[in-house]
């Protein structure tokens, strides 16, 4: 794993300084407003870890767009912090003990770049697969793009979804042969696909 954390810390660090920015243009307040986005993207974990939704408006922009609803006809229409609660309910309904923990947070201009360890047990339906009773544990990185509002307007994560979904059991290397690697790469043993 700290190979994977390695490589999503390197990724981010690419990453973020070809992103799109909006800067202050005084220069003033700056880290003020650094500060602000970070407790932002902070009340995100601290709500997929607690379920609790009560103030996701203060936190949440009208305007908020989840890149990844968009693979699901329904959700992909959701925008908002309809959508973000969406999201919290359908993860604490397959995993009640989710827990986001943070590795790094990285801050410039408008955006948010958090590095976080996701854990839980899978005891309910996790969108369309059926519970498993396994337990999950992968890096996320979670982009925020910060509005005008002081508000997440926007989101973006790259998972390692290959041990996320190992994890579940839902997927495994073609023959035994590939197995050796397979468990390198995402911790997971006796896996079947």
């Amino acid at each position: 794993m700290a190979s994977t954390s390695f490589g999503l810390v390197l990724f981010v660090a690419i990453l973020l300084p070809t992103m799109s920015m909006v800067d202050n243009a005084s220069g003033q307040g700056a880290e003020a407003t650094e500060e602000n986005n970070i407790k932002v993207a902070r009340q995100v974990i601290e709500a997929f870890n607690t379920g609790d939704v009560s103030n996701v408006s203060q936190f949440i922009s009208p305007q908020y767009f989840n890149h990844e609803s968009q693979v699901d006809p329904v959700r992909g229409q959701l925008r908002g912090p309809e959508e973000f609660i969406d999201t919290i309910k359908n993860n604490r309904i397959a995993f009640p003990d989710l827990r986001h923990k943070e590795q790094a947070i990285i801050t410039q201009g408008d955006m948010v770049v958090s590095i976080i360890n996701v854990t839980g047990t899978n005891t309910g339906n996790f969108f369309i697969l059926p519970p498993t009773g396994n337990k999950i544990s992968y890096e996320a990185v979670h982009i925020y793009r910060i509005g005008e509002d002081g508000k997440i307007a926007e989101h973006k994560a790259i998972r390692d979804d290959l041990t996320f979904l190992a994890q579940l059991g839902v997927v495994g290397p073609l023959s035994p042969e590939y197995q050796p690697f397979f468990q390198v790469l995402t911790g997971v043993t006796n896996s079947s696909g």
